[in-house]
């Protein structure tokens, strides 16, 4: 996922992973349009999702969906977090909790959504579990500490980038993650979620 500065606010990524290069800030798209030209075979375009104020503070979410030609939504959220804004799938990986609704939380270092329903831990960055392990002490029976670490992404995190006109998401859908399974699911908790629509030949709010 690609993670954008606000100005003057400070940078914090997640240390279990390393974020991929950030895309650089660049005019996109024609004038009027809400998305990058659909290229068949190719990335997903940028959709322009929200304004630059919706996203300005800290703490700051936007929660919305987008629907592919065929309607089927996918429910993503974008969340300022000390000044850089995060986008993942909005449900729970586990059972489809509303994740992009849970408090944030600092596990290991790294800041993680918290899910309302059962707890687990989300990196924001990455989309991956966090979690406190355990080991047997030197008498082979007590178990002890071992600290936080991670079982591997659960949650799709997307690319985010910020233009002249707002905030703008591309999805990152390679391969299978576990939160796909929720991905168009009906769960409360996830409030006032625009809709935006894919059409050929972009994608138009």
């Amino acid at each position: 996922m690609c993670l954008v500065s606000v100005p003057g606010r400070k940078s914090r990524r997640s240390r279990l992973v390393p974020a991929p290069p950030r895309t650089p800030l660049r005019a996109r798209g024609a004038p009027g349009t809400t998305a990058d030209p659909i290229t068949p075979g190719g990335e997903r375009p940028f959709v322009r999702v929200a304004s630059e104020d919706e996203l300005r503070g800290d703490g700051d979410r936007v929660h919305v969906q987008l629907l592919d030609a065929d309607g089927a939504p996918r429910h993503v959220s974008l969340i300022n977090h000390e000044g850089e804004v995060f986008a993942l799938d909005s449900l729970c990986y586990h059972a489809g909790g509303p994740l992009a609704a849970g408090d944030i939380e600092d596990v290991g270092g790294s800041p993680c959504l918290s899910c309302p329903w059962h707890l687990h831990k989300v990196t924001l960055g990455t989309g991956e579990k966090l979690y406190g392990s355990t080991k047997l002490d030197d008498d082979g029976v007590t178990l002890v500490p071992d600290g936080i670490k991670s079982a591997g992404a659960r949650q799709r995190a997307h690319e985010t980038e910020l233009r002249e006109d707002g905030w703008y998401v591309r999805l990152r859908l390679d391969g299978v993650l576990e939160s796909d399974r929720f991905a168009n699911k009906r769960v409360p908790g996830i409030s006032g979620a625009r809709v935006v629509r894919v059409d050929q030949p972009v994608i138009a709010a």
